[in-house]
This record gives C-alpha cells, structure tokens and sequence, in this order.
C-alpha cells in the first residue's frame, strides 16, 4: 500500500529566470525530502490509531526516491508491488486492510483457519502486540493428553482442553478455528497523512532545496 509523492512547482518558480537549470535537481530533492518526512509521520501515527503495531510493521514503512528525470517520490508499505518484502503476507497487504477494509482469510500450519484465542479464558498468553504467539498452538498440542485440536459433536473447531470434574470429563474451549476476519477501513488514514505532510512541508523543503542547488551549483 503506496503513495506516489507529485508536486506542481510551476506556481514556485514562475518567478525564476537564471536559476531554473537548478530547478529539476531542487524539485526531485523537495519531494524526496517530502517523502522522508511522510515516512516519519507515518511511522509516528500508526501506534496511536492501531493497536500495538508490530516493529516489522513499522519498519516496513519504505520510500522510493526521485530523480531528476522522474519527478516522482513513493512512500508506502513493502509488498504488493512496491520495495521487497519477504513476509509471506506482505506488510503493504496487511496494512491495506486497515486502509481500505477487506477480508483476511487464514491458514495456519496443516489447516484451512487462524486459532484465535477464546476472550474468556484467561491462561492463554499473548504477546505484546496483543497476538497470539505462533508457537503457542504448536506447544499446547505437545501435550495430547490434555490439549486436542478438532471439532467435537456439537461445538465449533478448535483447541480444546480437556478438564475432570467429579470423573465426569469436559472440555474447554481455548482456541477457536475461524476462517477469515473482517476489517473494517479507514482505520489508518494514509492517504490524509501524506496530503497534510505535503501541504505543510513541501513549500519550504522546495526553498531550502533551491537555495541548497544555488549554492553548490558547478
């Protein structure tokens, strides 16, 4: 998920005459400059408007530069077309559920769905960003004789754990098998973000870059 960084210079340099060989060079480091101070911006917001972002996440917050022949910057998530991303769902996949909403549809290790811990149980752990850690399932299943992963008669799939009361055996549910989870969009304004840090920024990063041109012109 990505934002291509443009700028109309014309009504910044209408007024120019023997600086505008200076003017490709000043603009392309005006955006790129821009385009850094989105990618800051961004990274500073998605802790306030999501919930415990991971490091990853954060840091997959990625810039393509411009050039003097391609006055165009990109700022965005890695994946999806844009940068490298070795996650096998990309942070850009990821982060455009929260942008524009959609479904997430999961499989898991020898499975067809993502293990969600039951809210009610209390003994299962998450991690700090609020997910449940992916070796969790592995571990509990390690203990067969009292943790099961299936579909009992009458109850939906998951793990269970099995409990005796009084001889009678039961079971509990910790982890429940869903398919797919919805988001809803809107829930990380990227495209709000960019505009207002280009609107309040690009203006005196283009001055500083042209002043910047002038003086180290050859």
């Amino acid at each position: 998920m990505y934002m291509s960084v443009k700028a109309d210079t014309k009504r910044l340099t209408r007024y120019l005459t023997f600086q505008r060989k200076q003017i490709p060079f000043a603009t392309s480091k005006a955006l790129n400059d821009v385009a850094f101070d989105c990618r800051s911006f961004i990274q500073k917001r998605l802790p306030r408007k999501l919930d415990r972002p991971t490091k990853g996440i954060i840091s997959s917050v990625q810039v393509e530069k411009s050039k003097k022949k391609n006055l165009v910057a990109t700022v965005g998530f890695a994946g999806l077309g844009f940068r490298d991303s070795k996650w096998k769902e990309s942070p850009a996949k990821i982060m455009r559920r929260h942008i524009q909403g959609g479904t997430r549809r999961h499989t898991p290790q020898g499975g067809t769905a993502l293990g969600i811990p039951v809210p009610i149980v209390r003994n299962i752990k998450l991690n700090k960003f609020g997910n449940l850690a992916r070796t969790k399932i592995k571990t509990l299943l390690g203990k067969p004789d009292r943790y099961f992963s299936g579909k009992p008669k009458g109850r939906d799939a998951g793990v269970y754990e099995r409990i005796n009361k009084k001889n009678n055996r039961s079971l509990k549910m910790l982890v429940n098998y869903e398919k797919s989870t919805q988001y809803q969009g809107g829930r990380f304004p990227l495209r709000k973000i960019v505009e207002l840090t280009i609107r309040n920024k690009y203006h005196k990063r283009f001055e500083a870059a042209l002043k910047y041109a002038l003086r180290t012109k050859r």
